[in-house]
């Protein structure tokens, strides 16, 4: 059986779970998920001017057409520019899932070049955080995070810029009510 890298998987996972939309900006340390969104063509994407644009038009793609709304952004800057729209998904219970890219953890308090901790930053707007090492368990993790949206959930999702085949990925997630 023929290997799919970690990218590979989650955009099949998306296409499977019925995204059809994705609002976002590409940069660097999420390029491997836009190739494979590319290379697959069954999901929409819409270039935003500005990542906070992305996660407010997925909110709005969320309100009108009652599904999750699907958002990506580079890690650093690109992540934090979702911050202000996960905290409003969050106060409305708006479902969105919102991917980022992350630098190494190694780089992060040690002022690398675009070394945010977003996990941190949003920790207070989500409730548990899974580590994911092996790519074998993103189905699982992208179909548990996802087949719930039939109640309000918010969801980040954040790959390891470093090690984006191997499928080590870090998944936040919160669901209203829990």
């Amino acid at each position: 059986m023929p290997k799919m890298s970690s990218m590979d998987a989650t955009v099949n996972i998306l296409e499977s779970e019925g995204v059809k939309q994705i609002f976002g900006i590409p940069g660097a340390g999420i390029l491997p998920f836009y190739r494979s969104l590319k290379d697959r063509g069954a999901i929409r994407h819409m270039v935003t001017r500005h990542e906070e644009g992305a996660i407010h038009m997925a909110d709005g793609y969320a309100r009108a057409i009652g599904d999750v709304g699907v958002c990506a952004a580079t890690s650093g800057p690109g992540a934090s520019n979702f911050v202000t729209g996960l905290y409003t998904a969050y106060v409305d219970s708006i479902p969105i899932l919102a991917i980022t890219g992350q630098n190494v953890r190694a780089q992060l308090d040690r002022e690398a070049f675009q070394a945010v901790d977003i996990v941190e930053i949003v920790k207070s707007i989500t409730k548990k955080a899974y580590c994911v090492k092996d790519g074998a368990k993103i189905p699982w993790v992208f179909r548990n995070c996802i087949t719930p949206m039939g109640f309000p959930a918010r969801l980040i999702i954040v790959p390891r810029s470093n090690v984006p085949r191997l499928g080590r990925m870090l998944i936040k997630r919160n669901l209203a009510g829990e």
